[in-house]
């Protein structure tokens, strides 16, 4: 009886396990983990020379040290200078000997807050 149930019992036990880290999607050809992750968090899309589009949160966020964000995965609708948004995602680890003019970050969730432009 017990070989009958011992496979499905380790079925069991395999599928039951969960993995509650985030799954990243961007910045790994650096090697770079998450260090951090924001929700429903309010900013402004800021154009920089040279950095490109920034994500400037209107907040001070737990692993950021520069204060600035920069979204590797900012889709066009949201390139405008200026633009009210609410946004959530992840933080990414930066590296000692970088010089950055902001923290990587990976969008999760993204929209125009209707007080914008």
């Amino acid at each position: 009886m017990f070989k009958t149930y011992s496979p499905l019992l380790c079925l069991f036990l395999f599928f039951s396990c969960s993995d509650d880290e985030p799954t990243p999607g961007c910045f790994q050809e650096e090697g770079r983990r998450i260090v951090s992750s924001v929700s429903n968090i309010n900013g402004f899309i800021d154009f920089r020379e040279p950095c490109g589009f920034l994500i400037d949160p209107e907040a001070r966020l737990d692993e950021n040290p520069t204060a600035l964000l920069f979204p590797c995965n900012l889709e066009n609708e949201f390139k405008s200078d200026g633009l009210r948004v609410k946004f959530s995602g992840f933080i990414y680890e930066s590296f000692e000997f970088e010089d950055i003019c902001a923290d990587f970050f990976e969008i999760t969730d993204i929209e125009v807050l209707a007080d914008s432009q």
